[in-house]
Protein backbone atom coordinates (compact mmCIF):
# COMPACT_ATOMS: atom_id res chain seq x y z
CA UNK A 1 0.00 0.00 0.00
CA UNK A 2 0.89 3.48 -0.42
CA UNK A 3 0.53 6.29 1.74
CA UNK A 4 0.48 9.79 1.33
CA UNK A 5 0.17 12.03 4.82
CA UNK A 6 1.72 9.35 6.50
CA UNK A 7 3.66 11.68 8.65
CA UNK A 8 0.22 13.89 9.97
CA UNK A 9 -1.63 13.02 13.20
CA UNK A 10 -3.90 10.10 11.36
CA UNK A 11 -1.09 9.29 9.03
CA UNK A 12 1.04 8.18 11.85
CA UNK A 13 -1.43 5.69 13.41
CA UNK A 14 -2.21 4.52 10.45
CA UNK A 15 1.30 3.41 9.74
CA UNK A 16 1.76 1.86 13.29
CA UNK A 17 -1.31 -0.14 12.61
CA UNK A 18 -0.09 -1.44 9.15
CA UNK A 19 3.00 -2.18 10.54
CA UNK A 20 1.45 -4.24 13.50
CA UNK A 21 -0.43 -6.38 10.79
CA UNK A 22 2.60 -6.46 8.54
CA UNK A 23 1.39 -4.93 5.15
CA UNK A 24 4.09 -4.42 3.03
CA UNK A 25 3.97 -0.41 2.79
CA UNK A 26 5.37 2.87 1.16
CA UNK A 27 5.01 6.38 2.25
CA UNK A 28 4.90 9.60 0.24
CA UNK A 29 6.64 12.28 1.84
CA UNK A 30 7.01 15.59 0.20
CA UNK A 31 9.80 16.55 2.45
CA UNK A 32 12.18 13.76 4.02
CA UNK A 33 12.70 15.66 7.00
CA UNK A 34 8.93 14.80 7.78
CA UNK A 35 10.20 11.13 8.05
CA UNK A 36 11.31 11.90 11.67
CA UNK A 37 7.48 12.04 12.66
CA UNK A 38 7.32 8.35 11.38
CA UNK A 39 7.35 5.38 13.90
CA UNK A 40 10.67 4.93 14.41
CA UNK A 41 10.12 0.86 14.11
CA UNK A 42 8.58 1.83 10.86
CA UNK A 43 9.70 -0.48 7.80
CA UNK A 44 8.50 1.14 5.04
CA UNK A 45 10.15 2.51 1.64
CA UNK A 46 10.00 6.14 1.57
CA UNK A 47 9.38 7.86 -1.40
CA UNK A 48 9.80 11.76 -1.33
CA UNK A 49 8.22 13.54 -3.66
CA UNK A 50 5.78 16.27 -4.49
CA UNK A 51 2.09 15.78 -4.85
CA UNK A 52 2.66 18.14 -7.99
CA UNK A 53 5.50 15.94 -9.44
CA UNK A 54 4.21 13.62 -12.14
CA UNK A 55 7.51 11.93 -12.05
CA UNK A 56 7.64 11.39 -8.32
CA UNK A 57 4.70 10.26 -8.39
CA UNK A 58 4.87 7.51 -11.05
CA UNK A 59 7.51 6.31 -8.47
CA UNK A 60 5.54 6.19 -5.86
CA UNK A 61 2.69 4.17 -7.31
CA UNK A 62 4.83 1.55 -9.48
CA UNK A 63 3.78 -1.83 -8.05
CA UNK A 64 1.21 -0.31 -5.69
CA UNK A 65 -2.08 -2.43 -5.83
CA UNK A 66 -4.17 0.57 -2.95
CA UNK A 67 -3.39 4.04 -2.25
CA UNK A 68 -4.59 5.44 0.84
CA UNK A 69 -4.70 9.43 0.42
CA UNK A 70 -4.75 11.41 3.60
CA UNK A 71 -2.71 14.07 2.99
CA UNK A 72 -4.18 17.38 2.27
CA UNK A 73 -4.89 20.54 4.97
CA UNK A 74 -6.33 18.79 8.58
CA UNK A 75 -7.81 21.53 9.92
CA UNK A 76 -10.48 24.80 8.86
CA UNK A 77 -7.96 27.70 8.85
CA UNK A 78 -9.14 31.60 8.02
CA UNK A 79 -7.59 31.70 4.70
CA UNK A 80 -9.58 32.08 1.45
CA UNK A 81 -11.29 29.25 -0.68
CA UNK A 82 -8.98 29.34 -3.30
CA UNK A 83 -6.00 28.86 -1.05
CA UNK A 84 -7.85 25.46 0.74
CA UNK A 85 -9.43 23.88 -2.46
CA UNK A 86 -6.96 24.51 -5.38
CA UNK A 87 -3.70 22.55 -3.64
CA UNK A 88 -5.86 19.34 -2.72
CA UNK A 89 -8.08 19.30 -5.80
CA UNK A 90 -4.92 19.55 -8.22
CA UNK A 91 -3.27 17.13 -6.07
CA UNK A 92 -5.66 14.14 -5.89
CA UNK A 93 -5.88 15.07 -10.13
CA UNK A 94 -2.26 14.42 -10.15
CA UNK A 95 -2.10 11.18 -7.78
CA UNK A 96 -4.89 9.91 -9.93
CA UNK A 97 -3.42 10.23 -13.28
CA UNK A 98 -0.69 8.52 -11.79
CA UNK A 99 -2.10 5.82 -10.32
CA UNK A 100 -4.09 5.03 -13.26
CA UNK A 101 -0.64 5.36 -15.13
CA UNK A 102 0.79 2.43 -12.73
CA UNK A 103 -2.20 0.03 -12.81
CA UNK A 104 -3.60 0.61 -9.02
CA UNK A 105 -6.51 -0.71 -8.31
CA UNK A 106 -8.18 1.21 -5.79
CA UNK A 107 -7.41 4.48 -3.86
CA UNK A 108 -9.03 5.34 -0.43
CA UNK A 109 -9.77 9.34 0.52
CA UNK A 110 -9.50 10.63 3.68
CA UNK A 111 -12.31 13.26 3.48
CA UNK A 112 -14.13 15.28 6.29
CA UNK A 113 -17.53 15.41 7.64
CA UNK A 114 -17.59 18.74 6.58
CA UNK A 115 -17.90 17.88 3.15
CA UNK A 116 -21.40 16.64 3.96
CA UNK A 117 -22.13 19.86 5.60
CA UNK A 118 -20.66 21.45 2.10
CA UNK A 119 -23.32 18.67 0.13
CA UNK A 120 -26.32 19.51 1.76
CA UNK A 121 -25.66 23.22 2.37
CA UNK A 122 -26.70 22.08 6.41
CA UNK A 123 -24.77 22.65 9.45
CA UNK A 124 -21.21 24.05 9.62
CA UNK A 125 -20.75 25.19 5.65
CA UNK A 126 -16.91 25.84 5.07
CA UNK A 127 -14.60 26.62 2.40
CA UNK A 128 -12.50 23.98 4.02
CA UNK A 129 -15.77 21.14 4.04
CA UNK A 130 -16.12 22.74 0.20
CA UNK A 131 -12.55 22.43 -0.65
CA UNK A 132 -12.77 18.06 0.66
CA UNK A 133 -16.27 17.97 -1.12
CA UNK A 134 -14.69 19.16 -4.69
CA UNK A 135 -11.52 16.58 -3.71
CA UNK A 136 -13.87 14.14 -3.31
CA UNK A 137 -15.89 14.78 -6.79
CA UNK A 138 -12.26 14.75 -8.83
CA UNK A 139 -11.67 10.98 -7.12
CA UNK A 140 -15.70 10.14 -8.32
CA UNK A 141 -15.18 11.23 -11.64
CA UNK A 142 -12.05 9.25 -12.06
CA UNK A 143 -13.88 6.36 -10.59
CA UNK A 144 -16.93 6.58 -13.29
CA UNK A 145 -14.39 6.82 -16.06
CA UNK A 146 -12.99 3.72 -15.44
CA UNK A 147 -9.25 4.82 -14.05
CA UNK A 148 -9.57 3.40 -10.46
CA UNK A 149 -12.24 1.91 -7.95
CA UNK A 150 -12.37 4.40 -5.38
CA UNK A 151 -13.42 4.73 -1.78
CA UNK A 152 -14.11 8.04 0.61
CA UNK A 153 -13.96 7.81 4.25
CA UNK A 154 -15.77 10.92 5.92
CA UNK A 155 -14.12 11.56 9.68
CA UNK A 156 -15.71 13.35 11.90
CA UNK A 157 -13.54 15.11 14.74
CA UNK A 158 -10.53 12.85 15.87
CA UNK A 159 -9.28 12.37 19.18
CA UNK A 160 -5.98 10.57 20.02
CA UNK A 161 -2.59 11.73 21.49
CA UNK A 162 -1.30 14.30 18.86
CA UNK A 163 -4.71 15.54 18.35
CA UNK A 164 -5.47 19.38 17.37
CA UNK A 165 -9.01 20.89 17.16
CA UNK A 166 -11.71 22.21 19.29
CA UNK A 167 -11.37 19.94 22.39
CA UNK A 168 -7.47 19.73 22.17
CA UNK A 169 -7.64 23.76 22.81
CA UNK A 170 -10.14 23.27 25.43
CA UNK A 171 -8.22 20.64 27.28
CA UNK A 172 -4.76 23.13 26.93
CA UNK A 173 -6.82 26.28 28.34
CA UNK A 174 -8.44 24.08 31.20
CA UNK A 175 -4.58 23.01 32.01
CA UNK A 176 -3.60 27.02 31.71
CA UNK A 177 -6.75 28.23 33.74
CA UNK A 178 -7.32 30.50 31.45
CA UNK A 179 -11.32 28.83 29.86
CA UNK A 180 -13.69 29.39 32.60
CA UNK A 181 -16.42 27.08 32.99
CA UNK A 182 -18.20 26.91 30.47
CA UNK A 183 -22.38 26.95 30.30
CA UNK A 184 -24.44 23.55 31.08
CA UNK A 185 -24.35 22.73 27.40
CA UNK A 186 -26.79 20.26 25.71
CA UNK A 187 -25.68 19.66 22.15
CA UNK A 188 -23.98 16.35 21.20
CA UNK A 189 -21.33 15.36 18.79
CA UNK A 190 -19.89 12.77 16.60
CA UNK A 191 -16.10 11.88 17.59
CA UNK A 192 -13.94 8.71 16.20
CA UNK A 193 -10.42 8.15 17.76
CA UNK A 194 -7.47 7.87 15.30
CA UNK A 195 -6.97 4.17 16.07
CA UNK A 196 -10.60 3.34 15.10
CA UNK A 197 -10.06 5.35 11.90
CA UNK A 198 -7.17 4.06 10.91
CA UNK A 199 -8.74 0.41 11.02
CA UNK A 200 -11.33 1.46 8.74
CA UNK A 201 -9.15 3.26 6.08
CA UNK A 202 -7.58 -0.22 5.98
CA UNK A 203 -11.49 -2.48 6.02
CA UNK A 204 -12.19 0.41 3.05
CA UNK A 205 -9.21 -0.73 1.30
CA UNK A 206 -9.59 -4.28 1.16
CA UNK A 207 -13.34 -4.77 1.19
CA UNK A 208 -15.03 -5.36 -2.10
CA UNK A 209 -18.28 -3.84 -1.03
CA UNK A 210 -16.85 -0.89 -0.33
CA UNK A 211 -16.16 0.06 -3.85
CA UNK A 212 -17.83 3.00 -5.09
CA UNK A 213 -19.33 4.20 -1.44
CA UNK A 214 -19.11 6.92 0.51
CA UNK A 215 -19.00 6.38 4.73
CA UNK A 216 -19.15 8.81 7.86
CA UNK A 217 -16.64 7.21 10.50
CA UNK A 218 -17.21 7.78 13.89
CA UNK A 219 -17.18 5.89 17.16
CA UNK A 220 -20.69 5.28 17.25
CA UNK A 221 -21.11 7.75 20.75
CA UNK A 222 -22.89 10.80 21.01
CA UNK A 223 -20.77 12.68 23.66
CA UNK A 224 -22.00 15.84 25.21
CA UNK A 225 -19.49 18.97 25.37
CA UNK A 226 -20.27 19.71 29.38
CA UNK A 227 -19.41 16.32 30.05
CA UNK A 228 -16.74 16.26 28.17
CA UNK A 229 -15.71 19.48 29.94
CA UNK A 230 -16.32 17.26 33.26
CA UNK A 231 -14.13 14.52 32.36
CA UNK A 232 -11.21 16.69 31.39
CA UNK A 233 -11.27 18.20 34.61
CA UNK A 234 -11.25 14.70 36.04
CA UNK A 235 -8.47 13.17 34.29
CA UNK A 236 -6.59 16.79 35.17
CA UNK A 237 -7.26 15.53 38.97
CA UNK A 238 -9.06 18.85 39.41
CA UNK A 239 -12.07 20.01 41.43
CA UNK A 240 -15.11 20.97 38.52
CA UNK A 241 -16.09 24.96 39.53
CA UNK A 242 -19.34 24.66 40.95
CA UNK A 243 -20.55 27.42 39.18
CA UNK A 244 -20.61 27.71 34.85
CA UNK A 245 -20.61 30.99 32.64
CA UNK A 246 -23.70 32.92 31.66
CA UNK A 247 -24.87 31.45 28.01
CA UNK A 248 -24.54 35.30 27.05
CA UNK A 249 -21.01 35.20 28.13
CA UNK A 250 -19.62 32.67 25.61
CA UNK A 251 -21.28 34.57 22.34
CA UNK A 252 -20.21 37.46 23.83
CA UNK A 253 -16.63 36.04 23.67
CA UNK A 254 -17.23 34.49 20.82
CA UNK A 255 -18.43 37.83 19.25
CA UNK A 256 -15.30 39.68 20.32
CA UNK A 257 -12.91 37.05 19.08
CA UNK A 258 -14.66 37.93 15.36
CA UNK A 259 -14.30 41.55 15.76
CA UNK A 260 -10.57 41.24 16.77
CA UNK A 261 -10.17 38.93 13.55
CA UNK A 262 -11.90 41.58 10.99
CA UNK A 263 -9.43 44.15 12.16
CA UNK A 264 -6.34 42.27 12.14
CA UNK A 265 -5.61 42.19 16.03
CA UNK A 266 -5.12 39.09 18.59
CA UNK A 267 -7.90 36.36 18.24
CA UNK A 268 -9.84 35.69 21.22
CA UNK A 269 -9.94 32.35 22.95
CA UNK A 270 -13.19 31.27 21.41
CA UNK A 271 -14.17 32.55 17.58
CA UNK A 272 -17.62 32.26 16.70
CA UNK A 273 -17.47 28.85 14.62
CA UNK A 274 -15.79 27.83 17.96
CA UNK A 275 -18.90 28.93 19.60
CA UNK A 276 -21.35 27.39 16.69
CA UNK A 277 -19.37 24.23 17.67
CA UNK A 278 -20.12 24.14 21.58
CA UNK A 279 -23.75 25.35 21.09
CA UNK A 280 -25.27 23.22 18.17
CA UNK A 281 -25.70 19.08 17.40
CA UNK A 282 -22.86 17.44 15.19
CA UNK A 283 -24.17 14.27 14.75
CA UNK A 284 -23.63 11.51 12.54
CA UNK A 285 -24.45 7.64 11.67
CA UNK A 286 -21.89 5.57 11.44
CA UNK A 287 -24.15 2.16 10.38
CA UNK A 288 -23.45 2.12 6.94
CA UNK A 289 -19.81 1.24 7.23
CA UNK A 290 -20.44 -1.01 10.33
CA UNK A 291 -22.86 -2.99 8.32
CA UNK A 292 -21.08 -2.86 4.81
CA UNK A 293 -17.75 -3.36 6.50
CA UNK A 294 -18.08 -4.86 9.77
CA UNK A 295 -16.71 -1.61 11.35
CA UNK A 296 -16.42 -2.20 14.97
CA UNK A 297 -14.70 0.77 16.87
CA UNK A 298 -13.23 -0.59 19.89
CA UNK A 299 -12.29 3.17 21.28
CA UNK A 300 -14.22 6.00 23.57
CA UNK A 301 -12.40 9.29 24.17
CA UNK A 302 -13.45 8.96 27.52
CA UNK A 303 -10.88 5.99 28.08
CA UNK A 304 -8.29 7.56 25.85
CA UNK A 305 -8.92 11.11 27.43
CA UNK A 306 -6.19 10.49 30.38
CA UNK A 307 -3.43 9.72 28.04
CA UNK A 308 -4.49 12.92 25.68
CA UNK A 309 -4.62 15.09 28.77
CA UNK A 310 -1.54 13.83 30.19
CA UNK A 311 0.26 14.32 26.90
CA UNK A 312 -0.46 18.01 26.45
CA UNK A 313 0.76 18.04 30.16
CA UNK A 314 3.73 17.32 29.33
CA UNK A 315 3.88 17.34 25.85
CA UNK A 316 7.73 16.87 25.57
CA UNK A 317 7.84 13.76 27.57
Amino acid sequence: MLVTGASGFIGQALCRLLLAEDWDTRVLLRDAHRSDCLPAELQAEVIVADLNSQTGLLKACADIDIVLHLAGQAHVAAVSAEVEVNPDVRAVTNLVSAASKQKVRRMVLLSSSLAHAAETRQGDVTAYGEGKLAVEAELIAAAQKGQLEAVILRAVNVYGVGMKGNIASMISMIIRGSLPPLPLLSNRVSLVGSQDLARAIIQAAMSAEANGKTYTVTDGAAYSISEIESAIYAALGRQMPGWRSPPMVLYAASALAGLFSRLGLRKGSISRRTYRNLTMDNLFDNAAICGDLGFNPRDNLYAVLPEIVESLVTPNS
